[in-house]
């Protein structure tokens, strides 16, 4: 089933392509490579790469080496490539940058290096398709190419440095996680070690209710019989009391 839906996929994808290279009138490079010459060798390699297995959208850097084994000077003039369907060599999904070149001359039986790079669309992720990449050189006036790669290759899924699905997914485990902790923690009395959720940690032993105390008031204080003479001193009242204890002490 999952292989059915991936060819579905492929098949919509190569449909655009082919729809969108109706639209393009001028002829393209790659469209009629001219054959090689004997007298080139080629070597190739992807230094960020063991296995030739691209993510997409990822710029991928090739070195090229080229060597003049012949008698005449070789000037490279364009670097390309292109993916292809494995099937069907001819029909083409997408063509990379061409790189050209005003003056790279090879000198007769002398070397030289060449960098390229190409990035594949990450639509084509999950599929193997066939990449070719071809140097195009002139030698004598008289065009050549040769295609020092052509292999099918898978295209990887892109890189992600941060999986914002995945960052939500380990988050919320972890949330549950903790408060399933916290709720064994709590029934088993230890609460108090769980932050921000935990009871507060009881210090010095159950608190004891304060109490206050009732203080009853105090009676004002009656006034004294030398007090009352004061106020009944000249008073008709008063010379009545002073006769009496006169009386009393005889």
């Amino acid at each position: 089933m999952r292989s059915f839906a991936s060819a579905t996929t492929l098949a919509v994808l190569l449909s655009a392509t082919a729809a969108h290279a109706s639209d393009v009138s001028s002829k393209h490079l790659l469209t009629d490579i001219p054959a090689a010459n004997p007298d080139v060798e080629a070597v190739s390699v992807f230094p960020d790469y063991v296995d030739p297995a691209f993510p997409g959208g990822e710029r991928v850097k090739v070195l090229l080496g080229l060597r003049n084994a012949g008698n005449e000077e070789v000037k490279v003039t364009h670097l390309a490539g292109s993916l292809n369907v494995p099937s069907n060599f001819n029909f083409y999904v997408a063509n990379f940058t061409v790189e050209t070149f005003a003056d790279a001359v090879i000198k007769p039986r002398e070397e030289a290096s060449f960098t390229y790079e190409f990035s594949v669309d990450p639509q084509f992720a999950g599929h193997s398709l066939q990449l070719a990449l071809t140097a195009f050189y002139e030698e004598t006036d008289v065009a050549y190419a040769t295609t020092y790669f052509n292999s099918t290759v898978p295209v990887l899924d892109p890189k992600v440095l941060f999986d914002r699905e995945l960052a939500v997914i380990y988050l919320t485990l972890a949330s549950v996680a903790f408060f399933i902790v916290a709720a064994i923690m709590k029934a088993a009395g230890l609460g108090h070690l769980v932050p921000f959720i935990g009871d507060e940690k009881p210090q010095g032993g159950q608190q004891k209710k304060s109490t206050v105390k009732k203080v009853a008031p105090k009676p004002a204080p009656s006034a004294s019989a030398s007090d009352s003479e004061q106020w009944l001193e000249g008073t008709a009242f008063a010379r009545q009391s002073s006769k009496k204890e006169k009386k009393k002490n005889k």
